[in-house]
């Protein structure tokens, strides 16, 4: 009788490697070849046993290489409306209804909005933007999804019962009355894109209402308000079970495909689990949440139809978060030049309420990490890379702060925009060689110099200050003067204080770089390579790092 063999096929190679046509060593988690050439690991392929059907890589392509073919159990009847946009107050797809049980509200005095309109109606109510408590007598078809294995979209009794618990509404009042100011640039002449368009979602699914909930919790330990062991667990626990959901969401969208209220709803909870992470060390580990979504974000906007407003707004502060760890390293930049091209173009979204920067500038320097990318990946020749690097820094030099359009008159967003203005130019005078350029260098001292004179002049308790915490940043990073570095801690305290957002990250690696100028010691791996600069982005992304996590500012 033959021997049975034991012997296990290799698995896989890396997404990464797969896609440049190299070998791969297959080692997990990420991929030894990609860590030494300082690549992002897209991690490997997953096999899933779904509905008795087998889903591995051969059944199932990824979405980076092409378009998945979409085989559901059943072809579904959409009617004429099913592919409207989910934003606030509008009607949900026929498609994905509701299955809402009458439930009784919250206990008196736990809902703020006891009685109010629902979000949970599809009839054609008057758009909400806050949460509210389902009226008792709320009614809706009880239609299912055509996959029944994914039902994390219906409402569910999940869903019914967190919105029972006092505690829930207590979170949700902190997020909408004060998160959602903090998150953008709100002023008395614009709206406030969190509240416009992650509250009405959240009321609808409860992966992004755990998302929801496991942020504002952590903002509340940050706060002072609730720093009980109950808060950190509810913390811990809601921002597990929102993963679990996108998890669900994303096996679906691999195996039958996403429809549009989908897709929004996958954006909204990968949004919130990253500024999660930003709120509770400024790291978001191996960058998973946004590599996850950058394939998804490339194929809404190169579909047939407009996104809506609030896949756009969804759109621009992802793709803002992917351009903020393209400066700790551009070959961390995961999205598509077509995402950041789609926002800049995008009509009636000013780019500045969600993030501060403006789109001009926004697009420049996206243009510009992307060649850094490539350059690193040595698909772009030194003197290409060079040209691109002296085409964006006249740009920058000859962009014009007073002829730009801001959302309102306020003279402030002028001096936001000279800020972002010169950390981009920063930024492009650390390209080719980030050692080379030392901090004395006359350009680099114009900028900081600038950086810190616009603060000096925008007031604390302006709502905009906030947002000068990267310039601020970058021109710490970046500067050898003493009392430079110290008014930038006492002004990056202030907005860390003020916003309870403590993101331990930006002063760790401000004091480390710092060190390492001062000192040099002969053991550090920096002072090999004696030139003239030790570069901030040694400290995020380098091939001396063990570990590549994302450092993310906001």
């Amino acid at each position: 009788m033959p021997a049975t063999s034991t012997s296990r096929a290799p698995g896989p190679a890396c997404e990464t490697c797969r896609r440049r046509s190299r070998k791969c060593d297959r080692e997990r988690p990420q991929c030894s070849r990609c860590l030494t050439k300082g690549l992002v690991c897209e991690g490997y392929p997953t096999q899933f046993k779904i509905l008795g059907l087998d889903t591995g890589p051969k059944a199932f392509k990824s979405n980076n290489t092409q378009k998945r073919k979409r085989a559901p159990p059943k072809p579904k009847k959409r009617s004429s409306n099913s592919n409207s946009n989910t934003e606030s107050g509008s009607k949900l797809p026929p498609s994905k209804k509701f299955n809402v049980a009458p439930i009784p509200p919250p206990a008196s005095g736990s809902s703020p909005h006891q009685g109010g309109p629902s979000i949970f109606q599809t009839t054609t109510t008057p758009p909400i933007t806050s949460f509210s408590s389902p009226p008792a007598n709320s009614q809706c078809s009880s239609s299912s999804p055509s996959s029944a294995s994914f039902a994390s979209f219906t409402r569910s009794t999940q869903l019914d019962h967190i919105l029972a618990q006092e505690q829930t509404w207590t979170r949700l009042n902190h997020f909408e009355n004060s998160l959602c100011e903090i998150l953008s640039v709100h002023t008395t002449m614009t709206t406030n894109p969190f509240r416009d368009h992650i509250i009405p979602l959240a009321n609808q699914h409860s992966g992004l209402l755990h998302a929801v909930l496991g942020l504002s919790a952590c903002h509340m330990i940050n706060s002072g308000i609730d720093n009980t062991p109950k808060a950190h667990t509810a913390a811990l626990e809601h921002r597990l079970s929102a993963i679990q959901e996108l998890g669900a969401l994303l096996l679906k969208e691999e195996c039958f495909g996403l429809e549009d209220t989908e897709e929004v709803l996958s954006l909204a909870i990968v949004l919130i689990l990253v500024l999660h992470d930003i709120c509770e060390s400024g790291k978001s580990f191996h960058g998973a949440h946004l590599n996850g979504v950058a394939f998804l974000c490339a194929r809404i906007v190169a579909g047939p139809t407009t996104p809506s407003p609030t896949k756009t707004f969804l759109l621009a502060a992802l793709s803002w978060l992917d351009i903020l760890r393209g400066f700790t390293g551009a070959e961390k930049l995961a999205f598509a030049p077509s995402v950041r091209d789609f926002v800049y173009f995008a009509d009636g979204f000013p780019l500045e309420t969600a993030v501060g920067c403006p789109a001009e500038l926004f697009r420049t320097v996206g243009l510009v990490l992307e060649s850094g990318k490539a350059y690193r990946a040595q698909e772009l020749s030194t003197d290409d890379f060079v040209a691109d690097l002296e085409d964006a820094e006249e740009r920058m030099r000859k962009w014009d702060v007073d002829q730009n359009v801001y959302p309102t008159q306020d003279p402030e967003w002028k001096l936001l925009a000279d800020a972002y203005r010169h950390v981009c130019l920063l930024r492009i005078l650390r390209f080719p060689n980030p050692f080379q350029t030392p901090c004395t260098d006359t350009r680099i001292v114009e900028s900081v110099e600038s950086i810190l004179d616009d603060c000096a002049k925008m007031p604390w308790s302006s709502s905009m200050y906030k947002r000068l915490l990267f310039p601020l940043f970058m021109a710490g990073a970046d500067t050898v003067s003493v009392h430079r570095q110290h008014y930038v801690k006492i002004c990056i305290a202030e907005i860390l204080d003020k916003t309870k957002f403590p993101q331990p990250a930006v002063m760790e690696i401000l004091d480390a770089v710092w060190q390492a100028r001062s000192s040099l010691e002969v053991e550090s791996p920096l002072a090999q390579q004696e030139q003239g600069n030790v570069p901030w982005m040694e400290f995020t992304c380098s091939t001396s790092l063990k570990k590549q996590h994302d450092y993310l500012f906001f």
